[in-house]
């Protein structure tokens, strides 16, 4: 077994869940419309499960002979382990802290720019997150984005929480949504715990003392333990919480869909970003419309729709203004660089010892325990 092989070998689910909801991976062709007598081409595509809407806007299937054969995830992991197998994939969709994963493994191509036009309308602060490039090469075009902030009910908190802490209060006990998400804990909560600036570069005793206060919150302050997003946002909408110790801004939205009010805040000591970009497989059997599709997917167009059916983020400056009013408010496109400078894009953790920080291995184990305490 190699070290990627033990890297992934425990993962959970994460965020993203909620789309996936109960789908395993799962294999589907797509037939692309009318196409005459053209010969049809499979295109494979996997990512999270939604994600290839923005491949599905109006005719570019049909326009361009593509049957679509999308393998749905239920973890960025199932991409690198399809790809060291040796499966056929021309495009993914991939968390970005993977991607420098990937380039070690020599499994993604550096991006051709010339064939992605819409390249130079993405927001420069998510081209320029590090972790994207490798020798002044880019890896993955940014495709959606989001923060992971402190969610609450204003019709009960009248007054915008300041601080992580604020959800700690003793008038808050068993109304505190609690949401199973191993980066988003660990990285929000090991700030407020140990101080650290890099929530992903932790001592083992930072750790475990991270993970000691994670159990404390579950046990003393948490209404109950949430698999996804989605069952939290539910437990808002029902009033029986009122604050988040974890959040996704997308929550807003979904409560919105529900006909409850919440809203957000960055707290003081900081949020957590993410962002989930399109990488091409050097395996890719389909190069030329592979370019195509990535082309399309970050297009404003198809961007506006993956806002519209997915309440996502986009990346495109000229998909803002074909989002809706809701959208713009909750990612606050207009504000993006003070808002980015208050949610940060971590490193992911790391996948080897240096003798000093806790490896992803490790992360995992102590998951593991504030799971079943």
């Amino acid at each position: 077994m190699t070290k990627l092989d033990e890297l992934f070998s425990r993962v959970r689910l994460d965020r993203r869940s909620l789309l996936a909801g109960a789908a395993a991976t799962v294999a589907a062709g797509t037939l692309a419309g009318s196409r005459g007598a053209r010969a049809a081409t499979t295109l494979n595509w996997m990512g999270w499960q939604g994600y290839d809407t923005a491949l599905k806007q109006g005719t570019f299937l049909a326009d361009n002979g593509i049957d679509l054969a999308t393998t749905y995830i239920a973890g960025n992991e199932e991409i690198i382990t399809k790809l060291q197998a040796g499966g056929s994939v021309d495009l993914a969709t991939i968390y970005f802290g993977h991607v420098p994963i990937m380039v070690g493994a020599d499994l993604i191509e550096p991006i051709d720019e010339s064939l992605v036009p819409d390249l130079a309308k993405i927001f420069p602060r998510f081209l320029d997150v590090d972790s994207i490039r490798h020798d002044g090469k880019l890896y993955a075009v940014p495709f959606t984005w989001g923060t992971l902030p402190m969610v609450y009910d204003p019709a009960a908190i009248p007054d915008a929480p300041t601080s992580w802490k604020d959800c700690l209060k003793d008038e808050y006990k068993g109304k505190v949504a609690l949401t199973d998400d191993i980066s988003g804990l660990i990285s929000t909560w090991s700030q407020i715990v140990t101080g650290t600036k890099t929530p992903t570069r932790l001592t083992t005793a930072e750790l475990k003392e991270t993970v000691d206060f994670l159990i404390k919150i579950k046990k003393e302050h948490a209404r109950t333990f949430s698999p996804n997003y989605g069952e939290a946002t539910d437990l808002f909408a029902r009033g029986e919480v009122v604050i988040s110790a974890i959040g996704w801004d997308a929550q807003v939205g979904f409560a919105d869909k529900k006909g409850k009010k919440l809203a957000y805040v960055l707290p003081g000591e900081g949020a957590m970003a993410y962002m989930d970009t399109i990488v091409i497989p050097k395996s890719a059997a389909n190069r030329d419309l592979a370019y195509k599709a990535l082309a399309q997917a970050v297009s404003p167009k198809a961007q506006a729709v993956l806002a519209a059916e997915l309440t996502q983020a986009v990346v495109n400056g000229d998909a803002v203004a074909l989002v809706d009013d809701a959208n713009r408010a909750i990612y606050q496109y207009g504000n993006l660089d003070k808002l980015l400078e208050r949610a940060k894009f971590n490193p992911f953790w790391p996948a080897e010892s240096d003798g000093t920080h806790a490896t992803y291995d490790q992360v995992q184990d102590e998951y593991q325990r504030f799971l079943q305490a």
